[in-house]
């Protein structure tokens, strides 16, 4: 029986372990595949070309001494002085490369007569100074030149953009919304109406007669971005060459062409516009933002002490606020007088008539904090708790809004009526009520204008929301009324624009928030003690005070190494969150 039972035993330890052996938890294979694209797409150019084997590539590039002959012997370009007087044209173009080793091929239609006294020049510059003031359009080959005639010509151009017309809105209202009453009627329809929107107090008179709407004083924040590029191409090349004479312009913004009919000094100033747009529409900018809310100790309930962030170590950025001040004094409280704060990390001293400025204590700061935001937000630990609510990256061209957003919507009531019908004799009565989505999260919205200095301008409107439901009674007449959901809406949200470097940290806080919850207290195993638990325990109301921060740093494109860094720092990331588990 004893030996049994051991038998019994060990089976039963041996299927526990080997149940363990199983249920060990192995690196998943997707795991795996993000590590090997990320090593993919942070490697160099030169990094992801495959090199061949040492024998190979000995056997077909063997060595040999490359020696370049004295530099001293060889003929350069020759240059010469050249004068005539109304000369013909199609004699000048062909005595011209007499004695060089250039060719001239004319068109038939060339004719004229030119002037000019050149010193010291080549075929190549006297042909292209022709070209401006007479208007021969040349083109040179390795053989030589061929000329045309100074007459109307087709050109073909190619664009590289996407075929699609944008349009951006971006809003920030403060107001106290707006109320609109229906007034009775026979039939069938509308009796009573109510309805709201905006930020803050909500009144008004609904006694209006006819459906009148009452509007209440606030003020507001429209912004609009619209791109239609390639109507905008056709206007502009359009305005260059105009429509006389045969002059045209046809755009196909599916294959990215577009064709030109005009003279060969106007087809050289729309190619030059054509360079140009191109490139300033292809510039691109890396946007990298960290939305964190800070609830501050209570010796900074005045706000965040940005004057008293400073890393005197490395002295690596300051901070200046406008606006503000304090109101109780002492060390631990911000007191700024209106200074302003230069926004280059480079230049940390203060300058006279460049500076950033706002209102009601939101400031500016330069910082130079290198890759990460890891030390500026060690120094807002020293002043609260720190909570990152978002940590986006985006990336757009130059003046294309890119929005980001991070939430989920939910649907309340947002307008209520009341439909009688008396049609029939008999009165009947029915509710409608009209469903609104309202946001709770993180969204930002960034436009960003990239100059030829490598500048970035930059309308940030970032907006941090949270929605809660509030039950309302709403009265239909003296004998019906019932009861409806309505949206609290608290939002924390800034629009402005500012004017940064590429790589430079822009800093926009001053947006503070109160909070009010219950906080319950009770002593061990005595608090839950039916009946007397109640004489253990007690609530209290804490009152907490938290300050809004949003960092954001553009960094310009300018090459692969920038993608490859971008996607290292976002290797890094995903490797320091896998370690903290």
């Amino acid at each position: 029986m004893i030996k049994e039972l051991k038998i019994i035993i060990l089976t039963g330890l041996v299927m526990s372990l080997s149940a363990c052996a199983g249920n060990q938890q192995r690196p998943p294979a997707t795991l795996e595949s993000i590590d090997a694209a990320l090593d993919e797409a942070g490697a160099g150019p030169d990094e992801r070309r495959e090199k061949a084997p040492a024998s190979i590539s000995d056997a077909l590039l063997p060595e040999f001494n490359l020696s370049l002959p004295d530099s001293t012997g060889i003929d350069t370009e020759p240059r010469f002085d050249i004068k005539v007087n109304r000369a013909d044209a199609r004699r000048f173009f062909m005595e011209l490369v007499s004695g060089t080793p250039h060719n001239m091929v004319m068109h038939p239609d060339v004719e004229g007569r030119i002037t000019l006294d050149l010193k010291n020049v080549t075929v190549a510059e006297t042909m292209e100074v022709v070209r401006d003031v007479y208007g021969y359009d040349y083109q040179e080959t390795r053989s030589g030149f061929k000329v045309y005639p100074n007459t109307m010509t087709s050109r073909i151009f190619k664009l590289d953009y996407l075929d699609i017309k944008r349009k951006g809105v971006s809003n920030l209202r403060v107001s106290s919304g707006q109320v609109t009453e229906q007034a009775p009627s026979t039939g069938t329809g509308r009796t009573g109406g109510l309805s709201g929107s905006g930020v803050g107090n909500t009144g008004g008179n609904i006694n209006q007669p006819g459906g009148q709407r009452s509007n209440l004083s606030g003020s507001s924040i429209n912004t609009e971005s619209e791109s239609d590029f390639w109507k905008d191409m056709k206007s502009a090349i359009q305005t260059i060459v105009g429509n006389k004479d045969g002059r045209n312009v046809v755009v196909n913004a599916q294959s990215g062409i577009v064709v030109v009919n005009a003279m060969p000094t106007e087809l050289r100033a729309v190619e030059r516009f054509i360079n140009s747009t191109q490139e300033v529409v292809q510039r691109q900018v890396i946007l990298e933002a960290k939305i964190i809310e800070v609830e501050l100790n209570d010796s900074f309930q005045t706000g965040i002490n940005w004057s008293a962030l400073h890393d005197t170590a490395s002295n690596r950025f300051q901070a200046n606020q406008t606006g503000g001040g304090s109101i109780f004094g002492g060390s631990n409280v911000a007191n700024t007088s209106g200074s302003s704060g230069d926004l280059d990390p480079g230049n940390l001293d203060q300058i006279e008539g460049s500076a950033a400025s706002a209102f009601g204590g939101v400031f500016s700061m330069a910082l130079n904090i290198g890759n990460d935001f890891a030390a500026f937000i060690e120094l807002l630990k020293t002043q609260g708790d720190v909570q990152v609510l978002s940590s986006p990256k985006v990336s757009t061209i130059n003046n294309q809004k890119a929005v980001i957003k991070v939430g989920e919507d939910e649907f309340f009531i947002t307008d209520v009526a009341s439909n009688t019908d008396i049609t029939t004799g008999t009165s009947t009565t029915s509710n409608n009520v009209e469903l609104t989505p309202f946001f709770t999260g993180v969204a930002l919205d960034v436009i960003p204008q990239i100059s030829d200095e490598g500048n970035i301008i930059l309308h940030i409107h970032p907006s941090v929301s949270t929605v809660t439901e509030k039950t309302k009674n709403i009265g239909i007449s003296s004998s019906q009324s019932f009861s409806v959901p309505l949206a609290i809406s608290t939002i924390r949200e800034s629009d402005s624009i500012i004017r940064a470097r590429s790589g430079q940290v822009v800093v926009i806080g001053g947006l503070m928030q109160d909070s009010v919850s219950d906080e319950d207290a009770s002593v061990p195993v005595l608090g839950d003690l039916p009946l007397i638990g109640g004489l253990f325990r007690h609530t209290r109301e804490v009152t907490r005070k938290s300050e809004l921060v949003i960092l954001l740093k553009p960094v310009l494109v300018e090459g692969d190494q920038t993608w490859s860094d971008a996607v290292r720092s976002s290797q890094d990331r995903i490797k320091n969150i896998r370690n903290r588990r």
